[in-house]
């Protein structure tokens, strides 16, 4: 369990919270390149809990900016998205993608009664770096001018058709659907099905593993970029399986893959604020173009025609599964699925058919994490051993948080990109044999090599 602080600390993001300024300090993504058009509608944005409106200008330069104009405080949502910035409709003062007005038509040449002339100049909103990199748009909400680099996380260098992407928005904190993806005991049950022959992927294998051995034993390693789990089950009388996650600083997560030359998962858990949470995930091949079914994600039936798209050729998984749009922020990535539905859940088929009755992959984790309430009380949980990766993941946050507060200590990761190019990996070995040596050239980015995994 977590204290009270400790809980507090771990779960706000806030301006000027401790966990809110380690946040600040990486590049998150948060949007598509198409969902914004040069001169077209801007879009409601909400990121680490403050409320911002996002545009993309006549040259298509990305602009992110404080929602209220500082005038009267009249929204810039509502405003002309037009000829090089963002014009609000009250009284047409106009502003660029960094933040500064570039126009005041309602101010005579000379506001001498107010200010000394050319009083736009003193006038610059809120505004947030952002750069278009491997199929999304990236923001900085830092203090460091210019900004740190980005990330080298292997899939960005990639060619567009070697990766599609989802995303969704989940309505609890971030670290709350973050943690579902450092703990792999729960796939010996929420995942499955009663009988597990009914498994005829090339997974099956693994499937018949965790039905065998539904409590595995937890391993983790603190490292320089964050935090390397092992979750060991037996495999046959003499090996052992090993899934390997990992856990970057600060939302990054990477789950072992499965079978010969595999796709490779990625996720990040970007805070909406403290109780909503944008969801962005890939899937990628480091060396090969992704093939017809393996393009597809966020539900189970999101793989087949007509479940993903292609925006300047990059694949975006279309959800089937999803709630009308609106003009909220991340309106259009609300899923179907959701408390108020029960997650539509079939009694039926958890009697008889899977696990969980659940239908949708995504509500399965995501739908018990909504169940846990907007922000769990960690004082009040009793956690065991397959709990160590996620025991150690908070550490890592919580210790980072702190090492930045009280000592200015700048976080990991955030000026070496290059910490970035590591792999989650999933290997079979002899019973014994020290699995974080034995995994090390599985965990690396080597550029033209993509390990086996089990």
């Amino acid at each position: 369990m977590l204290s009270k602080t400790d809980n507090e600390l771990l779960t706000r993001v806030g301006p000027g919270t401790p966990m809110g300024d380690l946040l600040r300090q990486y590049w998150h993504p948060f949007l598509y390149p198409w969902e914004l058009e040069p001169d077209g509608p801007p879009l409601r944005i909400r990121l680490l809990g403050e409320d911002l409106v996002a545009f993309r200008d006549t040259a298509g330069q990305v602009g992110l900016v404080q929602n209220n104009c500082p005038h009267r405080g009249a929204s810039l949502f509502f405003g002309r998205n037009e000829e090089g910035g963002l014009r609000c409709v009250y009284h047409g003062w106009k502003y660029d993608a960094t933040g500064a007005c570039v126009d005041m038509p309602n101010e005579p040449p000379e506001s001498s009664a107010i200010a000394p002339s050319h009083f736009k100049h003193k006038i610059h909103i809120s505004a947030y770096p952002c750069l278009e990199r491997g199929g999304m748009v990236w923001t900085y909400m830092g203090p460091l001018n210019p900004p740190p680099p980005m990330p080298g996380l292997e899939f960005l260098d990639l060619n567009d058709n070697q990766r599609f992407y989802w995303k969704r928005v989940q309505t609890s904190n971030w670290v709350q659907a973050m943690e579902g993806d450092i703990d792999q005991s729960h796939n010996s049950f929420l995942h499955t099905w009663l009988n597990p022959g009914n498994d005829t992927t090339f997974r099956s294998r693994i499937t018949q593993i965790r039905a065998r051995d539904t409590h595995p034993v937890f391993e983790v390693v603190d490292t320089d970029y964050g935090v390397c789990v092992a979750a060991r089950r037996n495999a046959e009388e003499d090996t052992w399986y090993i899934r390997i996650t990992q856990f970057l600083l600060p939302n990054h997560t990477m789950t072992g893959p499965y079978g010969e030359n595999p796709m490779r998962p990625w996720r990040c858990w970007v805070p909406i604020d403290d109780e909503n949470t944008l969801v962005l995930g890939a899937n990628f091949h480091p060396l090969r173009p992704l093939k017809e079914n393996e393009r597809g994600g966020g539900s189970r039936r999101a793989a087949g025609p007509g479940g993903y798209r292609v925006r300047g050729n990059v694949f975006y998984v279309e959800p089937e599964d999803r709630a009308p749009a609106t003009s909220k922020p991340f309106g259009a990535w609300y899923p179907l699925d959701s408390l108020e539905n029960d997650l539509r859940i079939d009694r039926e088929v958890q009697k008889t058919l899977t696990f969980s009755g659940i239908p949708v992959f995504w509500a399965q984790d995501g739908g018990t994490q909504l169940s846990m309430g907007k922000i769990f009380d960690r004082t009040k949980e009793h956690l065991g051993t397959t709990d160590l990766g996620i025991i150690a993941t908070r550490r890592s946050l919580i210790r980072a948080a702190r090492a930045l507060r009280e000592r200015g200590i700048t976080p990991p990761g955030v000026a070496d990109p290059e910490m970035y190019k590591v792999r989650a990996a999933a290997l079979e070995i002899k019973k014994g044999t020290p699995w974080f040596e034995t995994s090390e050239e599985l965990r690396k980015v080597i550029p033209g090599v993509n390990q086996a995994a089990v």
